[in-house]
């Protein structure tokens, strides 16, 4: 028997349709008139879309995980999408650390805008098949959420002795020193790199001036953080940092703010000097440490990074709104710069500290940038040991305390 043509075309429709549903592969139907259906329309993700979600939907703090369900609740999302969405967060965020670490604030990465575009778009299409196209309304109910936590926060004490409350990230580091492994060695990042050039035994990278602080042996050292709970509940001690991040290069947060306008005689300052007043500040003096490591980022608002000597014209380089003349903030001890640059502002952790800081530009990014917006507010990455011991799955983000009395 004669099958039409037309009839031969629907079969082989339902055909690729039954295959399709088994093997879970997409296909386009051709339709009756002989052309193609459409693949759904969804909203294009931003950076900050990325980052509001990395924060309220791949979050291990029980706080953030009921917000997250609530949003679900209120769009009449199913548990099971629920937890989709948590899931597709992660491995985009997963995905995102190898084809474009940059976006995520890895120091010294190049970006890769295409393999960001295509991870974007990947998880857009997740979230509007698990929204049932209402991935619009989540990513406002996300970024809404975000700064309700942020602002709920305000005001929480941010220094205990040396325990600090802050938002952490995750991250997967594949060369480490003494012998740990990337899966399932406990180890941060925190944003200064002499940390990591010292416990890394790479020495001759840090400036003499800053040796006896961070090598006072003149050795490899094992300078580490122990992380909790913000309840007590679980604590890992001991943690080795062993690179620098989660964005910032250059930002000991955990130091205090110089308080002298007089800068020690060791300070290599340049004979011609940027401005008269270019050494009068002294949050910009802490560059050179006097009898204590000073904190060094409002430096780096103002200078080149390699800007030896010091406060000379050739390295001067303002980022953001500041500018000579127009002096940085002092930020809280305890407060990353990243947490209140961010364009998800820590309303927690750095209560003292202003708003869209420094028109939301960093001191001193990846591969020797500034004037970029900071998308991240965290103030140190975890690995996946450290998630694990948390009981947080892998990648997260949250709350956590840092104790930093094992730092120089």
């Amino acid at each position: 028997m004669k099958v039409p043509a037309k009839g031969v075309r629907s079969l082989k429709s339902l055909v690729a349709l039954v295959a399709a549903l088994i093997t879970g592969v997409s296909v386009l139907i051709p339709l009756a008139t002989g052309a193609f259906a459409a693949p759904p329309q969804h909203r294009t993700l931003t950076a900050a879309d990325m980052q509001n979600l990395i924060f309220v939907w791949a979050s291990g703090t029980p706080m953030i995980q009921q917000r997250a369900l609530h949003i679900c609740q209120a769009e009449q999302i199913s548990p099971a999408a629920c937890a989709g969405i948590s899931a597709a967060v992660r491995s985009a965020w997963l995905d995102l650390m190898q084809v474009d670490p940059a976006s995520l604030g890895q120091i010294g990465a190049a970006e890769n805008l295409a393999g960001r575009d295509t991870v974007y778009n990947a998880l857009a299409g997740k979230l509007a098949a698990l929204t049932q196209g209402k991935e619009s309304s989540l990513l406002v109910q996300t970024q809404q959420t975000l700064q309700q936590l942020n602002a709920a926060l305000r005001g929480q004490p941010i220094i205990a002795t040396s325990t600090y409350t802050v938002w952490a990230t995750s991250y997967m580091q594949r060369s480490l020193p003494d012998g740990l492994k990337p899966k399932t060695s406990p180890y941060v990042a925190l944003p200064d790199a002499y940390l990591k050039y010292a416990n890394w035994g790479q020495i001759s990278n840090i400036p003499s001036i800053y040796q006896p602080y961070y090598t006072p042996n003149g050795t490899k050292t094992h300078w580490s953080v122990t992380i909790s709970l913000p309840n007590g509940t679980k604590t890992v001690s001991n943690v080795l940092v062993t690179d620098v991040g989660p964005w910032n290069e250059d930002d000991n947060w955990w130091d205090a703010n110089d308080s002298s306008s007089t800068l020690p005689a060791s300070c290599p300052v340049s004979p011609t000097l940027i401005a008269p007043d270019a050494t009068s500040n002294p949050l910009v003096d802490g560059i050179c440490p006097n009898g204590q490591n000073l904190r060094r980022t409002y430096y780096y608002l103002l200078y080149t990074h390699d800007g030896l000597p010091f406060f000379q014209p050739s390295g001067y380089s303002p980022t953001g709104n500041f500018a000579d003349g127009t002096w940085p903030t002092a930020l809280p001890q305890g407060c990353s710069e990243s947490s209140v640059a961010s364009v998800n502002n820590d309303g927690m952790s750095c209560s003292g500290g202003p708003n869209g800081y420094n028109n939301h530009n960093g001191d001193w990014l990846r591969s020797g940038t500034y004037n970029k917006n900071i998308a991240n507010q965290s103030s140190i990455d975890l690995s996946p040991a450290v998630n694990k011991a948390l009981g947080w799955t892998y990648p997260s983000s949250g709350l956590i305390q840092v104790n930093v009395s094992g730092l120089p």
